[in-house]
């Protein structure tokens, strides 16, 4: 970026504190969306739920004024140290004759001050129609764009076969094959050898293997299952 494209352009105290309440409010709202729903207190008729934008917002402007303190976010204003107005009264500062130019407000102004009305105060000067750099407010709370939640990698892909998966699926479709009733062995080697992979007849040991592969390895025992029971055989 050169310094003829810089953006020059200066917000008002109320334009920069307008934008940063907009991205805090989006974002925290982005936020509770996505949050697991708390439990909703019991509020009575006279002490309904406040609305959250209200704390937000509050939070957006102390965002701003800790930015201008600390030195991240440099504003100017109109500075005077004439008072002729006395100490003032109501909304009066009684601070007046403000300069016609804008000089810069350094953080330990910010932080000796009260801001106010649209004025920075402190007991011997003031600040006023205070202004600072939209590029640099734009930087520290850049336009807020919800994340968009891509789907994982992978996600619609088709899932991985070869020939030989799908045709040992085939046949547990076609005997029923489920976990309480494995079919014989017999059975599906003989459909095996019959079918073909790819124009290939299937060999006699590639139709043994895919049949013991689509059975539980406890239908592969052969024999009666064990049991056990007490020793019945006599001592002594």
């Amino acid at each position: 970026m050169s310094l003829q494209s810089l953006d020059r352009t200066q917000w008002s105290y109320a334009e920069a504190l307008a934008h940063v309440e907009t991205v805090t409010v989006a974002r925290r709202a982005d936020e509770a969306a996505k949050a697991p729903p708390k439990p909703v207190p019991a509020h009575n008729h006279w002490n309904p739920p406040q609305d959250p934008t209200i704390a937000w917002k509050a939070e957006a402007e102390n965002e701003l004024l800790v930015a201008l303190r600390d030195g991240d976010l440099l504003a100017q204003g109109r500075y005077t140290e004439d008072r002729p107005n006395g100490w003032g009264y109501g909304n009066s500062s009684g601070f007046g004759l403000h300069s016609g130019y804008h000089t810069s407000i350094r953080p330990e102004q910010w932080r000796e001050g009260r801001f106010f009305s649209n004025r920075l105060t402190a007991r011997d000067w003031e600040f006023i129609d205070i202004r600072m750099p939209r590029f640099l407010v734009k930087a520290i709370w850049p336009d807020y764009v919800p994340e968009v939640v891509s789907p994982a990698e992978g996600a619609d892909a088709v899932p991985y076969t070869t020939p030989y998966l799908e045709l040992m699926q085939a046949a547990i479709a076609k005997f029923g094959i489920t976990a309480e009733d494995q079919g014989k062995k017999d059975c599906l080697v003989d459909w095996f050898l019959v079918q073909e992979i790819e124009g290939e007849p299937v060999s006699n040991k590639l139709a043994d293997a895919m049949a013991t592969l689509v059975r539980l390895p406890s239908a592969q025992r052969g024999g009666a299952k064990r049991v056990m029971g007490p020793d019945l055989r006599q001592t002594g």
